[in-house]
């Protein structure tokens, strides 16, 4: 490790008095002093003086340097483009970060902006450049459309059978589309419903075996099939109660009481907090965000973070950065408390169907 000058008399005059001959106590105050130097604080403005490269081409996977000052830990990147996806952020110092990008292979040639913000702060943003997509004059023929787009293309469904399940049922789906490609998946919004098999015969249909947990929450929800490449359509879906004849002759019930006859929901969450950085370790903040009992609770581990009734929650909703979906999402609370959280799978459209799913319990 490079020690600046400046720390190390500083350092020598920490040590050398107080007798520490051990070269382990003398390295660690080492380190110590050398952190002071470069720590930022997560409500600094980051500034970018150079990206490189600051462009790409669809289809590439790259990794991008940016230097600037003020980047704090917990910095991380995105972009105003969907079609560019960030995989990972990592903070080399206060001066360097390095993100390594996915451009999707369809993106379309043209400017969009890249944004970076460190935790508490407001977001820098600087031009970065879609690169038009070149074909070699000598390249063979394009294979057929429907070869061409079960690779590539976004995929697209016309029927759903069974349309809806009950709970404790095992079920094979059968779905029927087009753009189906090799390793495409089905994932469900609601955490009751299980995908134990996907298998996909043809480009234009897909199987899915499923398994309905038996307190799985009964009303509408989202199916999603997904491909390799990510891109995804979303259907509706239906978890059916086993006796609708005996919800409809209950008799109605006041506002008080709807929300607690109300099914539980369960969902796997990353707690946020103030740091972004835990995108990078999932591990760190997994808990559970759960409607039931009439009360809108968050654990980690075995401990309640925070309770709430619906008249005590004040906002729940997507976070957005100068008009782009982050993919996570919030919750404030009457009191003024704000808690960040986003899907434990990671994944956009998860954490949006979460939100719909507890508004409507909220509300």
């Amino acid at each position: 490790m490079v020690i600046p000058r400046a720390v190390l008399p500083a350092v020598f005059i920490l040590v050398w008095p107080s007798g520490l001959a051990s070269s382990a106590c003398y390295e660690l105050l080492l380190a110590a002093a050398f952190r002071s130097q470069v720590d930022v604080s997560p409500e600094e403005t980051p500034e970018i003086r150079q990206v490189q490269p600051d462009q790409a081409g669809p289809g590439e996977e790259l990794t991008v340097g940016i230097d600037g000052r003020n980047f704090s830990e917990g910095a991380y990147v995105s972009f105003s483009s969907p079609w560019v996806r960030v995989l990972s952020t990592r903070r080399v110092s206060a001066t360097r970060l390095e993100a390594q990008l996915a451009v999707n292979p369809k993106a379309k040639a043209g400017a969009v902006s890249l944004f970076i913000s460190n935790p508490a702060s407001t977001v820098a943003e600087v031009p970065f450049t879609i690169l038009a997509k070149t074909t070699p004059t000598s390249a063979p023929a394009p294979p057929p459309a429907e070869t061409q787009t079960s690779k590539t293309g976004t995929p697209e469904v016309s029927s759903v059978e069974p349309p809806r399940v009950v709970p404790g049922s095992q079920v094979t789906l059968r779905i029927k589309g087009k753009n189906f490609a090799r390793g495409v998946k089905v994932a469900f919004s609601n955490p009751g419903i299980r995908v134990l098999e996907t298998a996909a015969p043809k480009t234009t249909e897909l199987k899915a075996r499923l398994m309905v947990a038996d307190d799985a929450p009964i009303g509408r929800t989202n199916l999603f099939v997904v491909n390799p490449d990510d891109s995804e359509v979303e259907v509706p879906f239906e978890v059916a109660d086993k006796n609708p004849a005996t919800s409809q002759a209950s008799p109605k019930k006041s506002s008080a009481s709807k929300s607690t006859a109300l099914p539980p929901l369960r969902f796997e969450v990353l707690n946020l907090g103030e740091a972004v950085a835990v995108l990078q370790d999932p591990s760190k903040a997994k808990g559970t965000l759960a409607f039931e009992g009439g009360k809108l609770k968050y654990e980690e581990g075995n401990k309640e973070i925070f309770s709430a009734k619906p008249d005590e929650i004040k906002e729940i909703d997507v976070n957005t950065v100068l008009g782009v979906n982050t993919g996570t999402f919030h919750v404030i609370l009457n009191s003024g408390k704000m808690f960040n959280f986003i899907a434990a799978s990671l994944r956009f459209s998860e954490s949006q169907s979460m939100v719909e799913s507890l508004r409507r319990a909220c509300h």
